[in-house]
């Protein structure tokens, strides 16, 4: 039995040979296009539960060593990205956070207890996507120029991050399981499902990132 997470990674995993295949390919865009990369390899992260068959609770068990696992295979193609930077700080950050969230992952492995990925959470990818999309917005490579700016970013980035990781670690339910949006509007099936997924997605993740980002560029921009 694997109903505890341990051991669980030497056995057998209830997940389709092609699931394996696209969570290792995918990554490798991450070396040639980092934001993109990074992004659909996000995006394989949240949806591949969908095409595996999570019948036990063993099942869950190996999944979500499997699914830890897979996030710090695509990491590593982001730290290649990550140790390019000109920003020393924000790179500095970069490595302090994914090693943080690291030493979560191997507390969850050995433990099984969900309460690890909430006190660690995973602000590493978070910060490499905000740093790559401020980059490309603005065209500039210093973020972290003030303390008013790093604490913009740890807001945006730390606050609804750990609101999210609240519902899925501690309630163990997604937000749209209590806050049906697509359901209140009347919709059914495919479009509930990515009505929740667009309006809670943008209330955890893209308007503050927006706001931070911007926010950010308005004091750079103040301070000469």
């Amino acid at each position: 039995m694997c109903v505890d997470y341990k051991g669980c990674i030497l056995k057998i995993m209830p997940i389709p040979f092609y699931v394996t295949s696209l969570r290792l390919l995918i990554p490798l865009f991450i070396l040639k296009w980092p934001l993109w990369g990074i992004l659909a390899s996000s995006l394989a992260d949240m949806y591949d539960w969908q095409f595996v068959n999570l019948a036990t609770p063993d099942d869950f068990a190996l999944y979500q060593n499997w699914d830890k696992a897979m996030d710090l295979y695509y990491w590593i193609f982001a730290l290649i990205i990550i140790s390019k930077w000109k920003d020393l700080a924000a790179k500095r950050l970069a490595l302090g956070l994914f090693i943080y969230r690291i030493f979560g992952m191997v507390m969850f492995w050995l433990s099984g207890k969900r309460m690890y990925l909430f006190i660690f959470p995973n602000v590493f990818e978070n910060f490499f996507i905000f740093y790559l999309l401020f980059t490309l917005l603005f065209k500039k490579y210093k973020l972290l120029s003030s303390w008013k700016v790093g604490a913009i970013v740890f807001s945006v980035l730390i606050i609804p991050k750990l609101i999210h990781e609240y519902f899925m670690h501690f309630l163990e339910k997604q937000p749209w399981e209590f806050y049906n949006v697509g359901g209140y509007f009347g919709f059914k099936g495919f479009f509930e499902e990515y009505t929740n997924y667009l309006v809670w997605g943008s209330i955890f993740y893209i308007l503050p990132f927006i706001i931070g980002l911007f926010w950010v560029n308005k004091l750079q921009t103040k301070r000469g």
